[in-house]
């Protein structure tokens, strides 16, 4: 290799090098501060469905209350796991249209006894649908068929 050639070699290997390293800070500094709160908003909603869609298995523990799938929570389909404790006990339900529309599931969870384990179900949410737990809860987001 000339000297020439060798220079001109040079220098793109180390303009390529700049670029991803350029590009590599970039990826891992995105200002978010531009962003309006609906923005923000929006991307939190985009990033969560996208957790969902790819089936990244993740565990997000959320106190009892009512949820409505694709504004609180992510549309999808998800392993609940009850994290009552002691003596406590509540009512799980799934309705449609936002708790106004059907009854689409109901069940009632308890703590679990010595050595059981918490109670759990493969739960599916559409958009628009109400999940109300009357205990503390945990979602895993599932991929489809959960094998216990």
């Amino acid at each position: 290799m000339n000297r020439t050639a060798l220079i001109n070699f040079s220098s793109i290997l180390l303009a390529l090098m700049l670029l991803f390293c350029t590009t590599a800070s970039m990826a891992e500094s995105i200002n978010l501060s531009s962003l309006s709160d609906d923005e923000i908003i929006i991307l939190l909603e985009q990033v969560q469905q996208e957790v969902v869609d790819r089936h990244i298995q993740k565990t997000a523990e959320l106190p009892k209350g009512a949820y409505i799938a694709g504004q609180d929570i992510p549309t999808g389909t998800y392993l609940f796991t009850s994290l009552a404790k002691g003596n406590e006990w509540g009512n799980v339900t799934i309705y449609s249209n936002g708790g106004e529309g059907d009854l689409l599931e109901w069940k009632v969870v308890s703590a679990p006894k010595d050595g059981e384990e918490p109670e759990t179900m493969t739960i599916k949410l559409n958009d628009g649908d109400q999940l109300k737990s009357d205990v503390k809860f945990s979602l895993t987001v599932s991929g489809g068929v959960v094998f216990k």
